[in-house]
């Protein structure tokens, strides 16, 4: 795709919007990004997420910040009920937080000063096209003319106006109002089991606890659930030792429609929600039947980590991927979660958002094409969305169910990788 400058809107500003949206300004292009959430709100988001290969290509190409914003776990281990090492395995994985990433990505895409970035103004280049970034707008259609891509969105004051770009973008997450209008058959699938999550400093937990995690990635397994936990930065992306953070995900099954799956997701003022209880809404009683359970199951470590935890929150487990990522003539492209939603034990999600944005630079250098874009971004989505199943069904199924998971990324991958040698 090379020719002139576009106007490229793009809906949904988490990383994955943040992503293209730099990716697309630095070429020139004009990018306006339309977000749903308020800033402040999306702040909330204290998970950690792996910074994997694709986003540290993605950084290197990109991000004109100085200095590192992960964590390094140099192996990953599992313990034992009575805290000691059972086994390791020598994979090194950085980790980072929601924030560090999203603070650095905003410094890049529009220079928004914060804790995070102060600097952030020297992240403006000469040659950036125009850069806006709005809060408070919530996408409701999208409607293609054959030369133009309209968006229509409410504002927080519930005006109606409407957007005309040579080009969109739709990284609106996992709930996709772009996806649900393209695909409306298409819907997540809670997949049997939530993650009750949360972070506690570093400077909070014992001499004791911190010998045993350090700063490695840690399992430990039950029956059908498991723990693990991975150092973070601390406040404002700190990576020093004693200001960082420990993130844990504590798995737990639930199946659909089960009375005890609607109490869990229902928050403190009596709301249900589908996919995640925000920090600070978990029902009190919830959690306190969740710290009971730590007590008698967790090993000494785990179980003082989930009871200094201060603001838990709790996510269902979902995924879906869509059958397509163009449509409309190629000028509107399905990205990030709301082109597939994964499970989140292999890391996929942000690697994904990386991946497609890397991808799509090509094209706009015209070293790939539209199609091929496509062919690409939907082959990772189906391997990786089939192996992060494997990974959880490894933890949280029965035998059964993990061997259909593994048959399925293998008929997966042999079909994907014969598609890429005969179409490329």
């Amino acid at each position: 795709m090379v020719g002139g400058l576009l106007n490229v809107v793009i809906v949904g500003g988490s990383l994955a919007g943040l992503m293209h949206g730099i990716v697309l300004k630095r070429l020139g292009h004009n990018v306006h990004i339309l977000n749903r959430e308020q800033s402040t709100q999306l702040q909330t988001q204290g998970a950690g997420i792996g910074t994997t290969d694709s986003v540290k290509d993605f950084c290197d190409a990109y991000d004109l910040l100085d200095g590192e914003f992960w964590v390094t776990s140099p192996h990953i281990q599992f313990l034992t009920p009575e805290a000691t090492v059972k086994s390791t395995w020598n994979i090194e994985m950085p980790m980072t937080t929601w924030n560090a990433l999203y603070f650095r990505l905003r410094a890049n895409f529009d220079g928004l000063e914060s804790p995070y970035s102060p600097h952030s103004q020297t992240c403006l280049l000469e040659g950036d096209g125009k850069a806006q970034y709005d809060d408070g707008k919530t996408v409701t259609g999208v409607q293609y003319d054959g030369e133009k891509v309209s968006v229509e969105y409410v504002d927080g004051d519930g005006h109606s106006d409407t957007l005309h770009a040579d080009l969109v973008i739709a990284a609106d997450g996992p709930g996709s109002t772009i996806r649900r209008v393209l695909e409306p058959s298409v819907e997540r699938q809670y997949v049997g089991y939530v993650t009750f999550r949360g972070t506690v400093p570093e400077s909070e937990i014992s001499a004791e606890a911190r010998e045993v995690f350090g700063t490695k990635l840690t399992f430990y397994q039950m029956d059908r659930t498991h723990i693990l936990l991975y150092n973070i930065p601390g406040e404002n992306g700190n990576v020093s030792p004693d200001h960082r953070a420990y993130n844990y995900a504590w798995y737990a099954n639930y199946p659909a429609d089960s009375p005890a799956l609607a109490r869990v997701m229902t928050d403190r003022s009596g709301h249900r929600h589908r996919s995640t209880v925000p920090i600070g809404e978990l029902d009190p009683a919830v959690w306190a039947e969740q710290l009971s359970l730590a007590a008698r199951v967790l090993p000494g470590p785990f179980r003082e980590l989930v009871q200094k935890t201060e603001r838990p929150f709790v996510q269902a487990i979902s995924e879906l991927t869509s059958p397509r990522a163009l449509y409309f003539d190629g000028k509107l492209l399905l990205v990030g979660d709301a082109l597939a939603t994964f499970r989140p034990h292999g890391a996929a999600s942000t690697a994904q958002a990386a991946h497609s944005a890397l991808l799509l630079a090509r094209v706009m250098k015209g070293e790939l094409s539209l199609p091929q874009w496509e062919t690409r971004v939907l082959r990772f989505a189906r391997v990786r969305g089939r192996l992060s199943a494997v990974l959880g069904n490894r933890y949280q199924a029965t035998l059964g169910t993990l061997a259909v998971s593994v048959v399925q990324l293998g008929w997966v991958w042999a079909l994907q990788t014969l598609f890429s040698l005969v179409w490329g």
